[in-house]
């Protein structure tokens, strides 16, 4: 059993250093990056509709 626990201590250690080298973004970028992601998907949803309506559209004309 202490060989687990050394092995869970050493895991935990090893994951808070491994964390402390990370370079974690500034507030200011991750808004920067949401506005992004949320632009993009909105226009993917966009094109989504747009693209479905069309193909709505022309099945409903052919059928």
């Amino acid at each position: 059993m202490k060989k687990y626990i050394e092995k869970a201590d050493k895991y935990y250690r090893d994951v808070v250093g491994e964390m402390r080298k990370v370079s974690w973004p500034t507030r200011e970028e991750v808004k920067d990056m949401t506005v992004v992601v949320l632009t993009v998907s909105g226009i993917l949803a966009l094109f989504t509709f747009a693209v479905d309506w069309v193909i709505s559209t022309l099945m409903g004309k052919l059928l």
